[in-house]
């Protein structure tokens, strides 16, 4: 009994020690995000420290052998660590901005997104959203130097609108909605005459920072505008796209259309297959998993946002047409005694990615 006691207690000392060291791990990692964020308050830091990310990636897993840690492990770790001081690093200006920035529908979370990125750029932002209980209104947005919308799909175009008759003439307008058809025609009537144009963070509102992260700014026929807001989210390390507006739809069927439908068809054949989460999770491959992660992402999203952006698409029937036709072709290839077929269409996936 006395041995046993003894056990225990050398074994809760051992878990306290590990929770002592956790602690301190969690301190140098604050020491070393602190020591980027003030690279970044020096300004001119370049886009990707090169240099530095292959010190990091390539010391760490020589140091495996004598630490007696997995090398792939050491790898994960030294790139969530430069992915966060990067992070760090851009989410300091290179030079202010000093706007009067109103967002309309800001009381979201991409709306919040954009109040703190527009704040550290120097903007002086306000929220006109009832949710907020800050008693503002689309009339307070008559003074601002941008107004950006960040409502759902369904509502933006009524908003323009009514932004059109109240904001001043050279202020610079923008949405932030995930599809464009439903206001292409009210942004490019506005745009005619004014400072609009469009655009879609190709991230979430858990982003740090848009290092290395896309964002594409679609031209509504205000040059004016598109150079603005190409100047907003600029020298942050993003990747920024402008294209025609007309485009952006085209390439959103494949990009959240096919991706969404890919997801929603994995988990709803697994929900009717009849075999429980806990119990597949039990003989999943590492394939599996990774496609599982994904899935769990999806299915936690807004039903409204992801039908609308399945539904409210005018590419959408080319894409479905698309995906129907290479099921059929991948079931066809399976299903046939002679593996040429199935080759084929891997080959060609292959190529298409290298």
């Amino acid at each position: 009994m006395v041995e046993m006691d003894q056990t225990a207690e050398g074994a809760s000392a051992l878990s306290e020690e590990i929770r002592s060291i956790d602690r301190d791990i969690m301190d140098l990692i604050h020491k070393r995000t602190c020591l980027a964020e003030r690279i970044g308050r020096m300004g001119d830091m370049p886009e990707k420290d090169t240099e530095t990310e292959v010190d990091v990636t390539g010391t760490h897993p020589e140091s495996s052998g004598y630490i007696n840690i997995d090398a792939g492990i050491l790898e994960q770790i030294a790139k969530a660590f430069i992915g966060e001081a990067m992070d760090q690093e851009h989410t300091v200006p290179s030079d202010t901005y000093s706007k009067k920035v109103s967002i309309v529908g800001g009381a979201g979370m991409m709306g919040r997104w954009m109040e703190r990125f527009l704040s550290k750029r120097g903007c002086e932002v306000r929220i006109i959203d009832p949710a907020s209980g800050n008693g503002l209104t689309l009339e307070n947005t008559s003074e601002s130097d941008i107004v950006v919308v960040s409502v759902p799909i369904y509502a933006a175009d009524g908003i323009l609108k009514e932004l059109d008759s109240i904001c001043r003439n050279d202020a610079l307008i923008f949405d932030l909605t995930s599809l464009k058809t439903p206001i292409s025609k009210t942004l490019t009537g506005m745009a005619g005459r004014r400072k609009v144009c469009s655009i879609h963070p190709m991230f979430g509102p858990s982003a740090e920072s848009v290092r290395g992260r896309n964002l594409i700014v679609c031209d509504c026929g205000s040059g004016e505008a598109v150079d603005e807001a190409v100047s907003v989210f600029g020298g942050m390390g993003g990747n920024i796209r402008v294209m025609p507006i007309e485009k952006h739809d085209e390439y959103m069927s494949y990009v959240l259309g096919l991706s969404h439908a890919v997801n929603i068809a994995f988990f709803t054949v697994l929900e009717r297959s009849g075999i429980a989460y806990e119990d597949m999770r039990t003989v999943a491959s590492t394939t599996f998993m990774k496609n599982m992660e994904t899935n769990m992402s999806v299915a936690s999203e807004d039903p409204r946002l992801y039908y609308d952006i399945q539904h409210l698409n005018d590419f959408r029937d080319v894409m479905w047409e698309m995906f129907s036709d290479a099921v059929d072709d991948i079931k066809k290839a399976s299903r046939d005694e002679d593996p040429t077929e199935f080759i084929k269409i891997m080959n060609a996936g292959r190529e298409y990615f290298t």
